[in-house]
C-alpha cells in the first residue's frame, strides 16, 4: 500500500514538472550574445533566442512590472512591438519608486496619457544598441556621446567606474543595471532611474 502511494506521488511530481515549461510564464528573458548577434545581423536573420518583442520582454520581466503598466497606460505597446529596430532603456521598479507613489499615480491617469508617452519615448532610441555598441561609441567620441531619443531630445551616455551612465537634460543620471535583454525587434537595457525630457 505504501509503495503504491509513493508511486502515485512520484507520478504526480513528474506530471507537474512536465507541465512547468508549457505555461508560458516562467521562461527567463534571454541575454544577447554580441558575437551571435553580429552573425545574425550579417546574415539578415534574427537571433534565434530573441523571440519576444521589446514590449513582451518588458511584460515578461517582473523587475519591469511598473514600466509594463506605464506602457499600457500610455498606449505604447503597439509602437514597442513594431518591426523597426529599437533600443529601450527600461526603468526598473526601483527607478519608479524614486518618482514617488503620488507622482506616479498622477502620471498614470488617463488625463496624463500624452505626458506619460512623452516621458517613455525619451527612453527609446531608434536602432539596436547593445552595451558593447554604446561603449564603443562612447570611446570613439572621447568619453561621452549624445544620442537622440524617439521623443526628439538627447541623452548623454558615458562610462564611469566601468558602468554605462545616461544623463538627461535636467542632470538626472541612470546606470544600466541589466544590460542586453534580447528582443526580436531590438534590445532592452534595465536602468535604475527614470529619465525625462525638458518639458
Amino acid at each position: 500500500m505504501r509503495s503504491q502511494a509513493v508511486a502515485a506521488l512520484l507520478g504526480l511530481t513528474l506530471s507537474v514538472a512536465a507541465c512547468g515549461s508549457q505555461d508560458g510564464g516562467g521562461d527567463p528573458v534571454k541575454r544577447i550574445d554580441p558575437k551571435s548577434l553580429e552573425v545574425a545581423e550579417a546574415s539578415g536573420e534574427v537571433e534565434p533566442d530573441a523571440i519576444l518583442r521589446v514590449d513582451e520582454v518588458v511584460l515578461r520581466n517582473p523587475d519591469l512590472s511598473t514600466l509594463a503598466r506605464a506602457i499600457k497606460a500610455a498606449g505604447l505597446a503597439e509602437a514597442l512591438g513594431a518591426d523597426t529596430p529599437m533600443t529601450l532603456f527600461a526603468p526598473d521598479n526601483g527607478a519608479f519608486d524614486k518618482v514617488g507613489v503620488d507622482a506616479l499615480a498622477e502620471l498614470l491617469l488617463p488625463a496624463n496619457k500624452e505626458r506619460l508617452a512623452t516621458v517613455l519615448k525619451y527612453h527609446v532610441i531608434p536602432g539596436r544598441l547593445t552595451a558593447a555598441d554604446l561603449r564603443k561609441r562612447i570611446g570613439d567620441s572621447g568619453g561621452s556621446v549624445e544620442i537622440v531619443t524617439l521623443q526628439g531630445e538627447r541623452l548623454n551616455a558615458s562610462v564611469e567606474l566601468d558602468q554605462i551612465r545616461l544623463s538627461d537634460a535636467s542632470g538626472n543620471v541612470a546606470s544600466i543595471a541589466l544590460p542586453d535583454l534580447a528582443a526580436s525587434n531590438g534590445v532592452v537595457h534595465g536602468i535604475d532611474q527614470v529619465l525625462g525630457p525638458q518639458l
